[in-house]
């Protein structure tokens, strides 16, 4: 089940606004399906956070029902209407909303526009995940969040499908980490107490068991250590604690590379701490799980990350995720340069003050300063010295063609080759 359209008509800064999320039709491979991941970008204000907001709205409400129908007056702004289409397999389920008052009271209808072999099973989400831009703001003060086993079996008896990944959600995280260490030890009673398994050594039984029953804290270690290895830092996977009374919390810390130095979370920097708390809250929540339907929104996942780290970003996600329809919004063309121009949505502002869409023109994996001036649609790379060195180096260019006293023109010379090797200017990029 994924999103190939939406429609918000007079909804805030959205007049009448459509999104194609399919793939063109001249695709290779994926002609004319929902696209797999999506990109917005955009100046501030523009609405990229909205559009997800609204997404893991209309996304809970086939969770719960009209029940939510509330949730959508702390977006919205007097009368208008969204109109939202899924593919489910072959079938296209469209679904129409209507604000019909100024506070928000909504009526809607779903139908079929193709086929009618839709059943609720089809449109049931597995997961839907929220991670909101983070704040800078030091959350782990008190070394690792203050989780109990108590708290995680309750997941054992309800285990959410809408999920927020923040700063703020940082316990559910730790509580999900220990609920999959409980689960593998049952899983693991269970599997030894079979007849074929009862005279088997303890080795055997542990050996094939493990062989399709990972360690989630040996796969947490693995995803977070390809990110800790370029700071020097590594996870203690094997320094971590079995947390076995009910009081017992999950003791794991992060240490110097080849050293038994523990380095505080507090400690790590902002954008470390928050990507690695981030993906492993993620790749928690699809750990052992089979994801039929799953959307996945990411606010500025590049925020406090070094570019270095950025340029496989989303490569690392779409590891983590399977049958997942991902969003992101971005501010940054490294991240943006990861999707396809037909999978990249760049919001603007029309004269009127409404938002206007179109897609994206540079193809997947270009150099970001191309992203930057034909999508983002930054005239000027330069800051103002730049500038005015590149008017230098052009007037420079033109007076050593004109010049005919030789030791002037030697004098030019240095001068532009001295600029040129300085900005790397290419004295091809010249027009004469």
């Amino acid at each position: 089940m994924k999103i190939c359209s939406l429609q918000l008509h007079h909804i805030n800064q959205f007049r009448d606004f459509h999104l194609d999320l399919t793939y063109p039709t001249t695709h290779p491979t994926k002609a004319g399906q929902p696209l797999d991941k999506i990109c917005f970008i955009g100046s501030n204000g523009t609405g990229k956070s909205t559009l997800l907001e609204i997404i893991k709205k209309l996304q809970e409400r086939y969770q719960a029902g009209d029940a939510l129908f509330h949730n959508f007056s702390d977006l919205y702004k007097g009368k208008g209407s969204i109109r939202i289409n899924y593919k489910i397999r072959n079938h296209i389920l469209r679904n129409n909303i209507s604000l019909r008052t100024s506070n928000s009271t909504l009526s809607s209808n779903y139908d079929s526009l193709k086929g009618n072999h839709i059943t609720p099973k089809d449109t049931e989400i597995d997961l839907l995940i929220h991670a909101p831009a983070e704040s800078t703001q030091n959350f782990y003060k008190n070394g690792i969040p203050n989780v109990t086993v108590d708290e995680s079996l309750k997941l054992f008896d309800y285990f959410p499908t809408t999920h927020i990944v923040s700063n703020d959600t940082i316990n559910d995280f730790w509580k999900t980490l220990i609920y999959l260490i409980k689960k593998r030890e049952g899983d693991f009673r269970a599997f030894e107490s079979r007849e074929e398994n009862l005279d088997k050594t303890v080795r055997q039984v542990q050996e094939e068991f493990g062989q399709s029953n990972p360690k989630i804290l040996d796969k947490i270690a693995t995803l977070w250590n390809k990110i800790l290895d370029k700071a020097g830092l590594e996870f203690d996977v094997e320094g971590a604690s079995n947390p076995i009374q009910l009081t017992d919390n999950l003791n794991a810390y992060i240490k110097l590379k080849g050293t038994d130095q523990t380095i505080p979370y507090s400690n790590l920097s902002t954008g470390i701490r928050n990507f690695i708390f981030r993906v492993g809250h993620i790749y928690s929540l699809y750990f052992g799980r089979k994801i039929t339907n799953g959307f996945l929104l990411v606010d500025e996942p590049e925020n406090s990350l070094h570019p270095d780290f950025l340029y496989d970003l989303i490569g690392i996600y779409e590891d983590i995720i399977e049958n997942t329809q991902f969003f992101v919004a971005t501010h940054n063309p490294i991240v943006a340069a990861q999707f396809e121009p037909s999978e990249r949505f760049i919001l603007s502002f029309d004269e009127e003050g409404t938002v206007q869409v179109r897609q994206g023109v540079t193809p997947e994996g270009d150099d970001p300063n191309d992203i930057l001036q034909q999508d983002f649609g930054v005239r000027n790379l330069l800051g103002e010295k730049g500038q005015q060195q590149w008017e230098r180096f052009i007037f420079l260019q033109q007076q050593i063609i004109r010049e005919q006293d030789q030791t002037k023109k030697r004098t030019l010379l240095k001068e532009w080759i001295q600029i040129g090797n300085t900005y790397k200017f290419d004295v091809n990029e010249i027009s004469e």
